[in-house]
């Protein structure tokens, strides 16, 4: 159970920088160290399939994906589409049931589950029975700034789309800044669908997505995700069917109200569920990636920034150098900044800090004891998580993302006693 809830956790993270999941502010393109360089034919093909979507006036079609071999890593999803702002997803995992729907009906996604909600990590048991049944969530969604992909229907059914399904409505995706070089893959037939394959390589080829784009009608039939460096590595592949391009879609397919009775309801979010100010920092000794072990309750005395990085994670890349920064300045005042990635494995991760010159200790460590103290202990299912610890060894403040320029961090640092410049 636990490796396939970091698989997840993984999952998310790979598929964006922008996310529920994966947060990120004001990310900076970063030049590749790639050698590979584009293919201008290929290249050509993939931005083409992308405006044929945000061209079209409907679109539809039903992808089935596969992230594994247990029963909750397999499913559909079907979407209809339809200008200017409408949509109309029906999610099904390892059932022929319908486990989630949301509707756009132009001004706001309704989001519900027939059958009854799934539970949410963290979530109190007895809050989750009282609003489980008959309940919906809605919220805006401006053309343009709504992704399908992380919607949360579409996360609890397991699977973050390969390609958003939101380019339609000209929602860019989150990690076009970070594209290395797009090259061709050669051809294969997908069904009765004669394709030309790109590879689209992202984060100095520590990803990959792959598409297999019709030569009838420039949209892919078949799509995989490819996460390297990291233990859980297995592709995540989809195969799309019935395809419509332009066709006729009753405006009734976008039009949902909820039912007599129902309430309107939201989930957690992903600060509550971090442990609290003045709450003990859960203790651990782990193994550092340069050797030798790392005891948290040894920096009793000294304040503590422990941040929940990946190399997969986008913004992680825009918060390393912030962090570095602060370890130079700030380490002979008392601060330790950690690091603390269990997702990857240590060759991907020595270079990742290489590359960045990070010289502040790290962790990395995907044993069953650092996952549970990290994903569980730390609530740590999002990535960057930062977390600020004070001399008691206390929680000083916890939160989801990297924001450029923010000085939520050096304000808590102040006001624990370092002389931090322009806080």
């Amino acid at each position: 159970m636990k490796r396939n809830r970091i698989a997840l956790w993984i999952c998310a993270c790979a598929a964006g920088a922008i996310t529920p999941m994966c947060l990120g502010f004001g990310a900076q393109q970063k030049t590749t160290q790639n050698p590979l360089q584009d293919e201008p034919e290929a290249r050509a093909l993939y931005e083409t399939m992308i405006k044929t979507m945000a061209d079209a006036t409907t679109l539809s079609y039903e992808s089935a994906y596969h992230n594994g071999p247990g029963d909750l890593d397999h499913g559909t999803y079907s979407v209809w589409m339809k200008k200017p702002n409408y949509f109309h997803i029906e999610t099904r995992l390892g059932s022929p049931k319908i486990p989630g729907v949301v509707v756009g009906d132009g001004e706001h996604a309704w989001s519900y589950w027939p059958d009854g909600r799934p539970w949410f990590s963290g979530e109190d048991e007895s809050a989750y029975q009282k609003t489980r049944y008959y309940v919906y969530m809605k919220e805006p969604a401006p053309a343009g700034k709504y992704s399908i992909r992380y919607s949360t229907v579409m996360k609890k059914s397991n699977h973050f789309p390969v390609l958003d399904p939101s380019c339609f409505n000209g929602v860019q995706d989150s990690l076009s800044p970070y594209i290395d070089w797009i090259r061709g893959a050669g051809q294969e037939k997908v069904g009765d669908e004669d394709c030309r394959v790109v590879e689209v390589s992202y984060l100095d080829h520590q990803r990959s997505c792959y598409f297999w784009i019709s030569q009838r009608d420039n949209l892919p039939r078949k799509l995989k995700r490819v996460v390297r460096g990291t233990k859980n590595d297995r592709p995540d592949e989809e195969q799309w069917s019935r395809v419509t391009l332009n066709g006729e879609i009753p405006q009734e397919k976008f039009a949902w109200k909820p039912p007599v009775g129902w309430r309107q309801w939201q989930p957690p979010t992903g600060e509550e569920k971090l442990l609290k100010p003045g709450q003990p920092a859960p203790d651990f000794e782990l193994n550092l990636i340069d050797g030798g072990k790392f005891r948290l309750s040894a920096c009793r005395g000294k304040i503590v920034w422990l941040t929940f990085w990946r190399v997969q994670c986008p913004p992680c890349r825009d918060e390393i150098p912030y962090l570095e920064r602060l370890h130079r300045e700030y380490k002979d005042q008392g601060l330790v900044v950690l690091g603390f990635d269990f997702a990857d494995d240590v060759k991907s991760a020595s270079d990742f800090l290489h590359e960045y010159s990070a010289t502040f200790p790290c962790i990395v460590d995907f044993s069953d004891e650092a996952i549970e103290i990290g994903f569980f202990r730390y609530a740590a299912k999002a990535a960057p998580v930062n977390y600020i610890i004070d001399r008691d060894g206390k929680i000083a403040s916890a939160w989801l993302g990297y924001e450029k320029d923010s000085t939520r961090g050096s304000e808590v640092l102040a006001r624990l006693g370092l002389d931090v410049k322009n806080p």
